[in-house]
């Protein structure tokens, strides 16, 4: 268990940090020193709780941003948010599949990279309450945002399943009775053309609605000749509405809500490094024997062959161009609707209610080996069809000393994702149809001790009840090296089960010392469900399972205002015990990957954030988070992993800082130059778990900066700006499979400039 003593090093060792970060003497920390005058901080509330409240009195680890601090730091897509939240990785990779769109989201270390239906993801994404429940599609632009939430370490009672790590909770700007008409277009590097607009207002006494879309695009920067196109590309549209129904002196309040989005792209911007020669089983190898005549290998990796197109070797390594010619593509369409209702019972209590449905349909393929040779082509079939319904009841008693929340949820996900694959001695079908459902009960309540101290404890108990269906069976081999007769079933034909009962509870302790200054500590539990490995090969007597991972999770923190409201400082340190973590690893024995529960590791570390407003327009702010994890204990089975392996996609250290100063121009506005910088430390980005050399990406930097103009009435924008300074090539993404024997690899787009011009009512 976390010592308390280990807890005060990190939280004084990390309040000192942010404050040389932000310029800010250790005696004006100590001393409270302030002066009088403007540009105090903005209010933030948030939603953590199923309840409106201020950041600075909610006793939980939160990054959270407004609408318009995103607009200042130049984030229009969610990923960004990573460049400015400790402890945060949201990353965008098509995992073992074709897919241009997958988030692969990490909070303290815990996460998950697949969008396979038969493994869950470890941080919760929701929008307007609303949990997506796949991964697929989940990199997306923002274009009517009120806030986003990240909220970190296992959120198990009030969110449930799937918040192991931590949640992503978005809202979206909601229809009032202020008119608000809003548009922007954005043009820059490689063609880069963004148009975002928004109106909202009242449509009749008591009735609201609203309506925003998007349209994203830009050319690719992974030039594949032998597709005739370049890979990275954009081409998504948006559109979103809502309709608010809240009559005047009424209890009552419901608003109708759906949105429409299609993400189309040439391909996931991969290209080839190298291979491994010592993988003498590979497929690589194989080609390469076939190749040479049924001679040595390793003839095909000489500066002679170099011209032989039957070679697998240095002619198809790059960083920029991708030789492939099978097909590669990635087609989404996804849509949702809801229906959220609310009505106050009492001044002191209300129910909620929160009906939606949404859908995904998704067809993308990948010449994964990028080459002109058949050895790793894979295309998949997706469909999601989700539907939820959650109660909420909130309320407070006892003259106010007890707040509480406590509601029902129910989910049901049906859909399938069939995935063709042909490699260089099989063609098969793979995956299969899941249907599943989950219902849990929840109970969260608060209550002051005394008028600084309060108690909050809750408790969930989920119910998770999954079937999958795997439909697979061979194609045609590929003989005398592989001889198995078409129609053959790689696992039976059968469905498989996984049901699991579980409880997750909290307990918090929070101490208000003044107005401006809070301490808390915070136990609590969290799982993700079990599944199945959905991608086997060679033949299997019944599919794979893994059961669900768990946390344990210990957190301390603070929360403090000084200076007259100019300084926000909020620090938390956390240890995690994780249990029966769930892993998809490359396993030598069989081929692709393979998800398995690999053992026991334990996570700790800290996050520090601050935002400082000295005056005279200036506005800094600076975070920095620490994620120390170790492997404990690695079970039986587990192949290329040692206990000094590190965790994939998880830098030990994260660092941001920003600055902007708003300079006046009388009548002729403001203008207002911004700059910021983020740090990460080195990391493996091996989506299939193992620690390659060839797949680290050490630790990098970035810097960003706009300027931007406003008129004086704020009606008017133009901004220009400039992503990625430095033009830092920093890997996004790795594969490595033992039998496939190829590293390929992803890269960021570099250097972006653009110029924004927009218009606000």
């Amino acid at each position: 268990m976390i010592s308390t003593a280990w807890i005060k090093r990190r939280l004084l060792s990390s309040a000192m940090i942010a404050a040389a970060l932000c310029g800010v003497s250790q005696e004006a920390l100590a001393q409270g020193a302030s002066t009088e005058g403007e540009n105090e901080l903005e209010v933030i509330t948030v939603t953590a709780r199923r309840q409106t409240e201020n950041l600075q009195s909610t006793p939980i680890s939160i990054t959270a941003f407004s609408g318009d601090r995103l607009e200042a730091q130049g984030i229009t897509q969610v990923n960004r948010i990573q460049d400015f939240t400790p402890n945060l990785t949201f990353a965008n990779i098509p995992s073992n599949s074709g897919i241009a769109s997958n988030a692969a989201v990490y909070i303290r270390g815990i996460g998950q990279n697949d969008f396979a239906p038969t493994v869950e993801p470890g941080v919760g994404i929701y929008i307007d309450g609303v949990y997506l429940g796949r991964t697929a599609g989940g990199v997306f632009d923002l274009i009517d945002v009120n806030s986003v939430e990240v909220l970190r370490g296992p959120q198990g009672t009030l969110f449930g399943r799937n918040t192991i790590g931590g949640a992503i909770n978005l809202t979206t700007v909601q229809p009032s009775d202020e008119f608000k008409l809003k548009a922007d277009i954005k043009y820059g590097t490689d063609d880069r053309i963004n148009v975002r607009g928004m109106v909202s207002g009242p449509i009749a006494e008591g009735i609201y609605a609203k309506v925003s879309g998007g349209l994203f695009s830009q050319d690719g920067y992974v030039n594949a000749p032998g597709l005739g196109k370049k890979l990275g590309n954009q081409d998504t549209k948006m559109i979103r509405g809502a309709l608010r129904i809240a009559p005047i002196d009424s209890r009552f309040e419901a608003t109708i809500a759906g949105d429409y989005t299609r993400d189309k792209s040439n391909g996931a911007p991969v290209t080839i490094s190298g291979i491994d020669p010592t993988a003498t089983g590979s497929f690589v190898t194989l080609q390469n024997f076939i190749a040479s005549g049924f001679g040595n290998p390793a003839d095909c990796l000489t500066a002679a062959a170099v011209g032989n197109t039957q070679c697998y070797n240095q002619r198809l390594y790059s960083k920029d161009s991708n030789y492939s010619t099978g097909r590669t593509f990635s087609d989404l369409e996804l849509w949702s609707a809801s229906l959220t209702a609310s009505y106050d019972l009492t001044d002191e209590m209300q129910i909620k209610s929160i009906t939606a449905i949404r859908r995904i349909n998704g067809t993308f393929a990948q010449d994964r080996d990028g080459s002109n040779l058949p050895i790793n082509h894979v295309y998949d079939d997706f469909t999601q069809k989700q539907f939820s319904q959650e109660f909420q009841f909130t309320g407070k008693a006892l003259d106010d000393r007890l707040n509480w929340v406590t509601g029902l949820y129910f989910f049901k996900e049906k859909g399938k994702d069939l995935n063709s694959i042909d490699f260089l001695v099989v063609s098969a079908e793979s995956g299969g149809y899941y249907d599943y459902k989950n219902w849990a009960a929840f109970a969260q309540l608060g209550y002051k001790l005394t008028d600084k101290l309060t108690l909050t404890g809750g408790l969930r108990y989920t119910q998770d009840r999954k079937d999958y269906l795997p439909d697979q069976f061979v194609k045609s081999t590929l003989a005398p090296f592989l001889v198995i007769p078409p129609g053959t079933r790689i696992v039976p034909f059968q469905t498989v089960k996984a049901d699991v009962n579980k409880w997750t509870p909290m307990v918090n302790l929070s101490y208000q010392a003044t107005r401006d200054f809070m301490l808390y500590a915070t136990y609590s539990q969290g799982f993700k469900s079990g599944g199945y490995t959905q991608r086997i090969f060679p033949p299997e007597p019944s599919l794979p399972n893994f059961k669900p991972e768990t946390v344990d999770s210990y957190e301390a923190g603070f929360k403090l205002m000084a200076l007259d409201n100019r300084l926000r400082l909020n620090g938390a340190a956390f240890y995690t015990d994780y249990k029966d973590m769930q892993l998809l690893v490359a396993d030598a024995t069989r081929v692709g990957p393979f998800i398995t529960n690999a053992g026991k590791a334990r996570i700790q570390g800290f996050e520090l954030e601050t935002n400082f407003a000295p005056g005279d327009g200036w506005r800094l702010n600076a975070a920095v988070g620490l994620t120390d994890a170790k492997f404990k204990q690695l079970d039986a089975g587990v192949q290329g992993l040692t206990l000094d392996s590190k965790f994939v996609y998880v830098s030990k250290w994260t660092v941001s800082a920003s600055g902007e100063k708003e300079i006046g121009l009388g009548d002729n506005g403001s203008l207002t130059p911004h700059v910021d910088w983020s740090y990460r430390s080195g990391f493996f980005t091996n989506a299939n778990g193992i620690n390659n050399p060839e797949l680290y990406q050490p630790g990098y930097s970035v810097f960003n900066g706009n300027v931007r103009w406003q008129s004086d009435s704020k009606t008017f924008s133009l901004t220009f700006g400039v992503d990625n300074i430095a033009d830092k090539k920093f890997r996004t993404f790795g594969d490595y499979q033992p039998s496939f024997g190829f590293f390929m690899q992803a890269y960021d787009r570099g250097r972006q400039y653009y110029v924004k011009a927009g218009f606000s009512l």
